[in-house]
């Protein structure tokens, strides 16, 4: 069927129903067009807000993970050595250290624990629990530590146990901001 086969056909529908159904058409394409222009209206609105709470989680979760990678470092200098030269030649006993920075992680730590229980995924936050308990390990082994082969070994399986739940958080929260997909 030609073009003009197809403009008679529609020419004679549109006459054999007379004026009316020209007005019928005109108003189902308005009516249509409206819909629609809603339609998108809705799923803007409705992507505006994913967007927001996906901004929401991304600043909650990096200033989580900012407060863990700090303690965790903190723990690993802890667990790679007993002390560090200073430049002027004094030792500084990494024991020390971490007890004197454990004031900072708590109270950074304890400052995001409503938003922390409240928004993270249950996965993540079955993390942070296991996280809490490797950590409160860690600090055990570092008070009980001696300078000795024993009081080493606690610290370094402590240590793993860290850096186990680290690796495991990483992931997850790696494929809960989607991470890896969107640098694909």
């Amino acid at each position: 069927m030609s073009l003009e086969d197809t403009l008679t056909l529609v020419g004679a529908v549109a006459v054999s129903f007379g004026g009316g159904a020209v007005i019928v058409i005109a108003l189902s394409g308005w009516l249509a067009d409206l819909w629609a222009k809603r339609a998108l209206q809705r799923e803007q609105h409705e992507f505006g807000l994913a967007k927001s709470s996906y901004d929401h989680y991304l600043d909650l979760i990096l200033e989580y993970y900012r407060i863990f990678y700090t303690h965790y470092r903190l723990c690993q200098r802890t667990a790679g050595a007993d002390g560090h030269r200073q430049p002027d030649g004094q030792i500084t006993y990494t024991k020390d250290d971490f007890l004197s920075g454990l004031d900072t992680f708590l109270a950074d730590w304890a400052a995001q624990e409503g938003k922390i229980r409240l928004l993270l995924p249950s996965k993540i936050l079955a993390l942070h629990s296991e996280a809490i308990d490797c950590f409160n390990r860690f600090k055990r082994a570092v008070d009980h530590f001696k300078k000795d082969d024993t009081t080493r070994k606690e610290k370094e399986e402590a240590f793993a146990a860290v850096e186990s739940v680290k690796s495991r958080l990483e992931k997850a929260l790696r494929e809960f901001l989607r991470t890896e997909k969107l640098l694909k």
